[in-house]
């Protein structure tokens, strides 16, 4: 039992924490990157060794102690250890004094790493490098004192483990590459991404670069981009040597660049433009650093750095609002996936932004007055809504609408526009003649509903006597509340709404989006997510279907498994579980494919909003062909969404000649659409077919990439088909 706990943790948690320690370095989380840092860290032999010894005690001491998982497995506490590791094996001889203070300084960066992690991560703030320089100097400093450590004697290079690896015949090979003779810009640069793991040979540097290139586009772009910007700079101060070492390129001006560029904040042609701007900053301050901390003997290593880049990033937290500039809200730990992710999901992951509201009513009603309307709604109060019911002759009533009974929207129910508690109600005020108005009342008959702190909304003019709610009652969207009606400083009969941040009735409106509702024009429905209605728009609230809702209501814990036949006709079987990770989001998981398909079902949409792991398993060919559902049955209604372009299996080539513009300028889309193809039952279907396809858009010229079926009965997923030019899938899904 304890050898095969010894081997999940290793495979779940050791392996890929220490991994990820090699990557994150970089601001990436790639496996091929990892194992191309991990080599190169062994070029010097004792430092590779003494790293990665570091690493293992990090993540074994963080493990033991109850840190938190998935910080450890992305080697958010481990990365520092490394750094000393890497540090302590290329000053330091190695020796019984040295590999004790190496797990004590391993031990002490630890503590600074959650410490200040949890310090800094109250602001959202990384701690970046800091523990490691402080870590270091607390071993340097003192390091004279022991008379048991010694500062090394051994080349600190790659030579003499070259010549233990393969001889004078490979010293030879690896000295030649080394001795290229190649411009010295490009020289310079290639050793500066090297000195980031304590080297100085081009090998490494071109390791690193390639390796560079093939995981991130736009990170290679942004390394060459710190490194011509602090070239700049030092040409046109005439900066000394002290401040373009190969390390102060390497360790600060790049890492500056690939921080800002691409990391914290989501790559764009501003993000490039201040990259240009901080690295000329992060150089005052390294020379300011430098100066200062040379009077205790102390080296600056990658401080700078990283006092700019937090800086920075506080000062981008303090905006009112966010232009410009904008901060990566989910790090997927690759500047093309933070891109590609956030162009897809600005719109669509509105929920981490708006709690979500929707319609206070059943049926379509149309705006008569919306915002900054042109009776009321006006200064304060200009985010408000006035909802009326319409005939086909577009009249609001029948007959000769002299009574309060003539008008459509008259006594009609009031929902609950979402979950919250009822903070007020006024009921005693009567419903005016037609064409009258009830000035000194003027919000009528009202409720207010607290939906969160500081979130309210106010529904007003209802009809006294109807509520079916009281004060304090908690109300669920979609409950009645009252009956629409005709009080207060109102002519017609009409429903009055409005959002606001306090509990008072005609408290100042904010503008505040509807999550979802559709909107009939032509005869065609279209489907708006997030947004604000205009005055005239008819729109209704989306009616879901029991069978969609239940087919993919996947609470954690269930488990999917379907069996197809693979390429060859060979039958598979793939299962799936639903889990939900520490921030509360769900996921699906593949054990076998070791896939990861998120997932939000907010009851009214299902979709994916990221994947990990093989894009040869079915769950990605489900993740393409579920990407977004509406749980409302519309034959009627196309529902359209684009994927993140590097979510596609095909067309790489492509995609990576892309990457080098996409910060600058969008021209490749990958374009999802989905219907609803037939059901049984025109009105209540039991069964029901979703059709769905990708387009790639090239320079404007769409493509068919793929296309494929679900198929739904008795409340769960039957079936489902993926097709491309190289996958034919045909899964059926089994009951366990």
């Amino acid at each position: 039992m304890n050898i095969n706990r010894l081997t999940i943790a290793w495979k779940e948690d050791i392996l890929p924490a220490t991994l990820n320690s090699y990557s994150v370095v970089f601001f990436l989380n790639n496996r091929l990157f990892s194992a191309g840092m991990l080599l190169i860290t062994f070029f010097n032999f004792y430092a590779g060794l003494s790293g990665l010894i570091a690493i293992l005690a990090t993540v074994l001491i963080a493990d033991s102690m109850g840190f938190e998982k998935e910080q450890l497995r992305k080697g958010l506490y481990s990365f520092n250890a490394l750094l000393i590791g890497l540090g302590m094996g290329t000053f330091f001889d190695p020796g019984f004094v040295y590999f004790s203070l190496l797990l004590l300084a391993v031990l002490l960066t630890l503590i600074l790493s959650v410490t200040l992690g949890g310090w800094l991560g109250k602001y959202g703030l990384p701690h970046l490098s800091i523990p490691f320089v402080i870590g270091f100097w607390l071993i340097v400093l003192p390091s004279s004192t022991f008379e048991n450590l010694g500062l090394t004697h051994r080349n600190i290079y790659w030579i003499n483990t070259a010549y233990s690896v393969g001889g004078s015949e490979l010293v030879n090979f690896l000295q030649a590459i080394d001795g290229i003779t190649i411009h010295q810009m490009a020289d310079t640069y290639l050793r500066a991404l090297s000195s980031v793991l304590f080297q100085n040979n081009l090998i490494s540097g071109m390791i690193i670069a390639l390796l560079l290139l093939i995981t991130s586009r736009i990170a290679f772009s942004l390394s060459i981009l710190g490194f011509l910007s602090a070239s700049f700079f030092a040409s046109f101060t005439g900066s000394d040597t002290t401040g373009f070492s190969y390390y102060n390129i390497g360790a600060n001006y790049i890492m500056t660049a690939l921080a800002i560029g691409g990391f914290f904040v989501i790559p764009s042609g501003k993000s490039y433009l201040w990259t240009f701007l901080l690295v000329p900053l992060t150089s005052v301050v390294l020379l300011f650093m430098t100066k200062l901390l040379g009077f205790m003997q102390l080296p600056v290593f990658s401080l700078p750095f990283s006092v700019v880049v937090i800086l920075f990033l506080y000062f981008l937290m303090m905006r009112k609002k966010a232009s410009g500039l904008v901060l990566t809200p989910i790090q997927h730990y690759t500047p093309e996936s933070n891109l590609y992710s956030y162009a897809n999901n600005k719109t669509r992951l509105s929920q981490l932004y708006y709690h979500p509201i929707q319609l206070p009513f059943w049926g379509e009603w149309m705006i008569n007055q919306g915002h900054n309307g042109i009776y009321t709604h006006k200064g304060e109060w200009s985010n408000a809504y006035d909802f009326i019911l319409l005939d086909e002759e577009m009249k609001s009533y029948s007959s000769d609408g002299l009574r309060c009974e003539d008008y459509y929207c008259y006594n009609k129910p009031v929902l609950a526009p979402a979950d919250g508690f009822v903070e007020e109600i006024i009921d005693q005020v009567e419903d005016n003649e037609i064409g009258t108005m009830d000035t000194r009342n003027n919000w009528g008959n009202t409720i207010t509903i607290r939906h969160l702190p500081g979130l309210y909304t106010q529904l007003s003019h209802l009809r006294k006597g109807t509520f079916k709610v009281g004060k304090g009652d908690q109300v669920k969207c979609g409950d009645v509340l009252a009956n629409c009606g005709n009080s207060g400083r109102s002519s017609h009969p009409h429903l009055h709404f409005q959002v606001q941040t306090s509990p008072k009735p005609g408290s100042k409106t904010i503008d505040y989006p509807f999550s979802y509702y559709l909107k009939a024009e032509l005869n065609s429905l279209t489907l708006a997510s997030f947004d604000n209605p205009a005055e005239g728009d008819t729109v209704s609230g989306v009616r879901t279907l029991t069978l969609l809702k239940k087919s993919f209501d996947i609470p954690p814990n269930s488990v999917f498994e379907f069996r197809y036949n693979d390429d060859k006709g060979t039958e598979q079987v793939e299962r799936w579980e639903a889990f939900t990770d520490s921030f509360n989001n769900s996921y699906l998981y593949c054990s076998q494919s070791k896939s990861t398909a998120y997932y939000v079902n907010d009851g009214i949409m299902f979709y994916f909003t990221t994947f990990y792991g093989s894009k040869k398993s079915l769950l990605y060919y489900f993740y393409l062909t579920a990407f977004k559902l509406l749980l409302g049955f519309y034959p009627e209604l196309t529902i359209t969404d684009t994927l993140p372009l590097n979510s596609l299996q095909n067309k790489k080539g492509l995609i990576w000649l892309h990457d080098f513009i996409a910060p600058f300028t969008n021209r490749v889309r990958a374009n999802y659409s989905v219907r609803q193809l037939y059901g049984d039952d025109a009105y209540h279907p039991q069964s029901l077919t979703l059709v769905s396809q990708i387009d790639l858009s090239i320079f404007g010229k769409p493509e068919l990439e793929s296309h494929g079926t679900i198929v739904l009965k008795d409340n769960r997923i039957h079936q489902f088909t993926f097709r491309n030019k190289k996958t034919k899938i045909e899964a059926t899904c089994t009951n366990i």
